[in-house]
């Protein structure tokens, strides 16, 4: 809209309205009606602009209505009233126009509505009755994007802690697709060598693509379907992978307790389901190949596990070998058997220490009853008559005489000598020293 046709059209109607009433109100003519003049209005501004127009404006007291009307102005950051008033054009998006809306109409944000001129006979005011809106500068699909992105990030929904892991070892994976897709026969190739594969199919594509998938999880999660759930579609334009940039299924895809791996378009494709889900794979077979290769690391892991464990088993057992061999050989020493026999051997040992002892006190006092025979025998009076000597015994009470004294004439003796005795009668006694005989019967 043009500023100075704005201007010249408020200059116009002043003057026309000033010293109109005050001629007719002096009898010039008949007084018209309200309606009159609001049709007249009506008439004259859809007479000026009969078609659609495009219009720029920054938006301004943005509103949307419990009944899904939105109403906003239009404001010309270049254009002003005679009182420095910036120029303002109200305007009606009514529901059954913004239902496709993709952006969200914020304050301050410069647009292009596609709409056509009328008035609001309620409030006698004109407005553009806005057809189609379209921020300017960016893509409404790409203003959308990002304002989604950024509400969600803000709610905590792309935080990495909120994520849920890949389970270890999945058994099922679940796969939310459309079933005609190129995508769905790479997944399913590379997937079934490892997994159950079970095809939950979907619409990935069109009006109500984004309400079937974000279903389709919430239906896995409700049956279990599934350890992993994949979520995706091959490459496409920007507007045929909207469906994945949906807020309802951004927020299904949260809510899962099944873990989700976004696989949408190609590797320079980014959707909000990518930013939303526990793991983003850039192609379906991507996603089919990350899941493959965490299963073969996990088998690797576990074959080297076994290793460990059988070989931590066979030194184990090794060592409890030699523990076994240790406690027999304590056990065999600690064997009341093994007590007796060194109890025996002890005994065998001192035994024959005491009998060496007792030979030895023997042999030893042999030769001290050899020494004493020995003095004995060189004592003995019997060595003495070996001699050549006798022992003369008076009888009868058999007394050994000493002295010639102790004898009488008449007395009888027995004289021992060396090989026998002789018995004899004393007949004369010599007191005397001398060697004279007496002889004797």
């Amino acid at each position: 809209m043009d500023p100075s046709a704005a201007q010249g059209t408020e200059s116009h109607s002043a003057s026309a309205t000033g010293p109109g009433p005050m001629r007719a109100g002096a009898g010039a003519g008949k007084a018209l009606t309200v309606g009159e003049v609001v049709a007249r209005i009506r008439g004259a501004i859809e007479g000026q602009f009969p078609s659609t127009l495009w219009v720029e404006g920054e938006l301004s007291d943005c509103k949307y209505h419990q009944s899904g009307h939105i109403y906003f102005n239009l404001k010309d950051e270049r254009a002003t009233d005679r009182l420095g008033q910036r120029l303002v054009l109200p305007c009606a998006f009514f529901r059954g126009a913004n239902q496709h809306l993709t952006f969200k109409l914020v304050d301050g944000m410069t647009v292009l509505c596609l709409g056509q001129m009328s008035t609001y006979a309620g409030r006698g005011q004109y407005q553009l009755r806005v057809l189609r809106a379209e921020p300017k500068g960016v893509g409404a699909l790409q203003l959308a994007f990002e304002q989604l992105k950024k509400r969600l990030q803000a709610e905590g929904l792309f935080d990495e802690r909120r994520k849920r892991p890949m389970p270890a070892m999945p058994a099922r994976v679940g796969v939310i697709t459309s079933p005609s897709g190129s995508a769905i026969h790479d997944m399913v190739s590379t997937l079934r060598d490892w997994f159950h594969v079970i095809i939950v199919p979907v619409n990935v594509q069109g009006d109500g693509a984004a309400s079937e998938i974000a279903e389709g999880i919430r239906l896995a999660n409700r049956l279990c379907l599934a350890d992993v759930l994949i979520v995706g579609r091959g490459g496409g334009s920007v507007e045929d992978l909207w469906a994945f940039n949906d807020e309802a299924l951004a927020r299904a895809i949260a809510a899962s307790r099944i873990p989700v791996i976004s696989a949408v378009g190609h590797q320079d494709d980014w959707t909000i389901a990518d930013y939303v889900a526990d793991r983003r794979a850039s192609t379906p077979t991507d996603a089919a190949k990350q899941l493959v290769h965490d299963q073969e690391a996990v088998a690797a892991r576990i074959g080297e596990l076994v290793d460990q464990l059988v070989e931590g088993m066979r030194r184990f057992l090794e060592d409890q070998a030699q523990r076994l061999d240790a406690f027999g050989s304590q056990l065999r020493l600690l064997h009341p058997v093994n007590h007796l026999d060194r109890y025996l051997q002890r005994t065998a040992a001192l035994q024959a220490r005491l009998v060496q002892t007792m030979r030895h006190a023997v042999e030893s006092a042999e030769r001290h009853v050899q020494g004493l025979a020995g003095t004995l025998s060189a004592l003995s009076p019997l060595a003495v008559l070996s001699r050549g000597y006798s022992i003369t015994l008076k009888l009868p009470a058999r007394r050994v005489v000493t002295t010639a004294a102790a004898v009488a004439s008449g007395d009888e003796l027995e004289t021992l000598v060396a090989h026998g005795r002789i018995m004899s009668r004393v007949h004369d006694v010599t007191a005397e020293r001398g060697q004279e005989r007496h002889g004797a019967d």
